[in-house]
């Protein structure tokens, strides 16, 4: 051991799992990662800015929610040795190197492929590990600030090649207190629900800068823990450079519900520049800041609404947020569109109509009907957690029962109905009249 070098025994441990299929190796842990206690460690290291660009997530920013991301898709992590003299993070000065025994991660999960991240974690696994796991390694670029010569966007090109041996995420439709009960036990393990709103809030700010990068977004927000999603959102949303306005009936120390309340203060003390907050404001004034919007976030009732008409205030921003609609406003829905019931599938009056809804952990059955574009739009299920262990013994193998009062197939129902005036086309999806010229929910026929 030189004069300059030291000793490093790897002390981070693997992130694998039974449904893991690819597994990826660095080479030994940085300075930067050893003090962080994880993998790719260094500020500037774009490991995680590739992943989360490959699946279309915000970049997970603590060590917590890079071992979510990784089970989430099946990837396992380590590095190839266990310890080595080193220089600093200098692969090159590497000598004494002793590999880690990676049958603990083959032997336990079905690893297809195995990726190892730079030339000379590529050149250590052929010389020590191939001949235990009998998988040739991929070596992908380097992701570290010292491989200048490529930018993330190449870098990202180039980590596509893993997806092709990855599943596709699956997403099971649950009842409501299903839901509660999944958030429950995923709290009792560890991840609190204030960190599943913090992450839920953000899924909604980062799906709806990358849908509207630019422009003005108001954000509607209820009392419950719905519009303590909004109140992340629009916080996260600031930041990224959008012109916020965020309008609660109640101030955050006048929530109630928790961790909506903490949420809120949280934001009213770092509060950006270019967010405003409207309380309890006048008719007149919700409806010219949503007209003056380019997006409105809908974050009012959520899941747990359900019922057959909304309350005020609420009832009037809903109308105003769906005249916004019609005129040309993008609305995206935090969990469920408000007014919607995420159980039954049936809307209230009025209810949300929505391009986007960005549903949280997983689908919930009310969005799984075939009535449900017509308010939620397109749904897409923000990835918040690793649900895949609580729910193997839960996803059921029959198809899901209609609920006893759910409109027969083919026949029209009053409670689903939109009026003959809302139809540009002459064509209303619940009535006799044949589904045509598009085919029946796969576009908004209203618009």
């Amino acid at each position: 051991m030189t004069a300059s070098s030291e000793h490093i025994v790897h002390e981070i441990e693997p992130v694998f799992d039974r449904h893991s299929r690819v597994l990826i190796l660095g080479t030994m842990p940085s300075p930067k990662s050893r003090e962080e206690g994880f993998f790719y460690g260094h500020p500037r290291n774009r490991f995680w800015t590739v992943l989360a660009s490959l699946f279309h997530e915000p970049v997970p920013a603590t060590n917590q929610r890079k071992c979510d991301l990784l089970l989430r898709h099946g990837i396992a992590l380590w590095d190839v040795l266990a310890s080595c003299d080193i220089e600093g993070a200098s692969d090159a000065s590497i000598k004494n190197a002793q590999p880690n025994d990676l049958t603990r991660i083959t032997s336990a999960a079905p690893i297809e492929a195995v990726f190892c991240t730079g030339a000379k974690s590529a050149e250590l696994y052929r010389r020590f590990c191939e001949s235990q796991t009998g998988i040739p390694a991929v070596q992908l670029p380097s992701t570290s600030p010292a491989n200048a010569a490529m930018d993330t966007e190449t870098l990202t090109a180039a980590y596509r090649v893993i997806l092709d041996h990855l599943e596709a995420p699956r997403h099971v439709a649950l009842h409501v207190p299903e839901v509660v009960a999944l958030e429950q036990a995923i709290a009792a393990d560890g991840t609190s629900l204030a960190e599943l709103m913090d992450r839920a809030g953000g899924f909604l700010a980062f799906y709806t800068h990358t849908l509207h990068p630019e422009g003005r977004i108001a954000v509607l927000c209820g009392t419950g823990n719905n519009g303590g999603d909004g109140w992340v959102a629009a916080g996260w949303l600031a930041e990224a450079g959008h012109d916020v306005v965020l309008i609660t009936p109640r101030s955050a120390d006048e929530l109630r519900a928790e961790p909506a309340k903490s949420a809120a203060q949280k934001l009213m003390q770092t509060l950006p520049e270019s967010c405003r907050i409207l309380i309890a404001p006048e008719a007149d004034a919700v409806a010219a800041e949503l007209k003056a919007a380019d997006v409105i976030i809908d974050a009012i009732l959520g899941t747990g609404f359900s019922g057959d008409s909304v309350k005020e205030p609420f009832a009037q921003w809903i109308e105003e947020a769906c005249a916004c609609r019609e005129s040309g406003t993008a609305v995206i829905a935090a969990d469920c569109p408000s007014g919607y019931s995420a159980e039954t599938g049936k809307a209230a009056s009025p209810c949300i109509k929505a391009d986007e809804t960005v549903t949280m952990i997983t689908s919930k059955v009310g969005l799984e009907r075939p009535w449900a574009f017509t308010y939620c739009g397109n749904v897409t299920v923000a990835p918040i957690a690793y649900t895949r262990p609580y729910l193997e013994e839960t996803q059921p193998d029959e198809p899901e029962e209609q609920p006893a009062d759910a409109p027969a197939p083919g026949k029209p129902d009053e409670q689903f109905r939109r009026p003959e005036n809302e139809d540009d086309d002459g064509y209303d999806p619940y009535s006799d009249r044949p589904a045509t010229p598009e085919p029946l929910f796969q576009q908004d026929p209203w618009n």
